[in-house]
């Protein structure tokens, strides 16, 4: 049987930036997808790349003993071929030019994003790019015109949209079981990435915590609201806004004052332009620990909220008349962990690959996602006065017309002038 898959046509994956996300997350995800072949690891960092190569070999020999022991042949050898020869580079062009890639996974900082994505299209690579897409809208367009212009396809890694709670919830709004979405309450944080210095450095980084966290709430937002719908209006939401709280940090060994937020209350407005409809998310994205409300989907004919009960996950489903329903989230065949949506996520990217389809989250939706970012950065400099999608494009391009390469610098530190402390 193996034969025959290795016939099939495999998608072959390079990755760039060996760090965090794709040690954690990618790298496991990859000995469960058979329709991708990780070829290729590249880092500036040596000692990057030696540590992902000895995970690498670490997490394929386990699964291969796991295969071995359930009698999966299949696998066992899919598996042992794939760890074979994998190159390793300290440079994106020259594993470009050695490799034959079909998909770059980029998992570098957020400063280097636009750059390696747009190298890579320009060289006729497929692209998909880990959340945010960029530091700056400005940034995005550059990608979104490579990508036009290349005709290669790029995906905006949000793995929330794979997340069990989310997808069901998509399924279940589409069914028409809550009536029409109007307003949702929904939330990405924790205490804060300590550990990695340059999530804290807005040059590299692009801001804080609503950039990093606050990215997932807001795609996620609008895939429950529906793509069909488009982001309009954008508000720092009273009373806390975009701010830092927890103001001082150990980075680098050491004290040091935060100068990004690690926390934002955001409201975000979605509406079809052809029936008029429209829906309102709340957002909240934070490195000081959550403090909005519970997540809550509210339509027209009832309600949905994810909860937990007797250490299962449900999707909570309320009618009109207070009956409800509770949906088991945690089946054998769509299992409700975080870990979970990242296989989902890049087996997606690779059959959009071989089928030559856009993908549902594509580079007009990391686009955008940047760009409400950018409006609620505004909005909180302007007094948290809401600001409109086309206002904040057009503050942003009348700066890349006045400053040009700097542009993007010089947007960048002015959204962030606006952050309380």
């Amino acid at each position: 049987m193996w034969k025959l898959v290795r016939a099939m046509r495999r998608v072959r994956v390079g990755a760039v930036g060996t760090g965090g996300i794709f040690q954690n997350a990618h790298l496991p995800a990859y000995p469960d997808i058979w329709e991708a072949q990780l070829v290729a690891l590249c880092d500036v960092s040596e000692e990057a790349l030696r540590r992902a190569g000895r995970e690498m070999g670490a997490i394929y020999n386990e699964r291969i003993r796991r295969a071995e022991e359930e009698g999966d042949v299949e696998s066992t050898e899919r598996l042992r071929d794939d760890l074979k020869g994998v190159g390793t580079y300290t440079g994106v062009t020259e594993m470009l030019s050695k490799e034959e890639i079909d998909l770059l996974d980029i998992c570098t900082p957020t400063k280097f994003h636009d750059a390696v994505a747009i190298g890579a299209l320009n060289a006729g690579v497929h692209v998909m790019v880990e959340k945010p897409m960029a530091r700056t809208y400005l940034e995005c367009l550059d990608v979104v015109e490579a990508v036009e212009d290349s005709g290669k396809l790029y995906q905006h890694n949000e793995n929330y949209l794979y997340l069990s709670t989310w997808y069901n919830a998509r399924k279940f709004i589409e069914s028409g079981v809550i009536g029409e979405v109007q307003f949702m309450f929904l939330a990405a944080a924790h205490g804060g990435m300590e550990s990695a210095a340059w999530f804290w450095d807005p040059a590299i980084s692009g801001g804080g915590s609503l950039l990093d966290m606050g990215v997932h709430p807001i795609t996620t937002s609008w895939f429950l609201s529906g793509f069909e719908r488009r982001p309009t209006l954008v508000k720092a939401a009273e009373p806390h806004g975009i701010c830092t709280r927890m103001r001082t940090r150990i980075l680098k060994g050491r004290f040091q004052g935060v100068v990004v937020e690690d926390d934002a209350h955001i409201l975000v407005r979605y509406e079809d332009a052809e029936t008029g409809a429209w829906s309102t998310a709340h957002i909240e994205g934070s490195w000081s620990h959550r403090d909005s409300p519970a997540t809550v989907i509210i339509g027209t004919d009832g309600r949905m909220e994810p909860v937990v009960e007797e250490g299962r996950d449900f999707l909570k489903i309320t009618g009109p008349d207070g009956g409800t329903r509770r949906i088991p989230l945690d089946t054998a065949h769509f299992a409700s962990s975080f870990k979970a949506s990242f296989p989902r996520e890049i087996r997606n990217m690779c059959n959009c690959v071989v089928e030559k389809v856009k993908p549902i989250s594509n580079e007009k939706i990391g686009a955008e996602t940047t760009a409400i970012v950018g409006a609620a950065y505004l909005s909180q400099k302007m007094g948290k006065k809401a600001v409109s999608l086309d206002e904040f494009k057009e503050y942003a391009l009348k700066i890349r017309e006045r400053e040009g390469k700097r542009a993007p610098d010089i947007l960048l530190k002015e959204l962030l002038k606006g952050i309380q402390r």
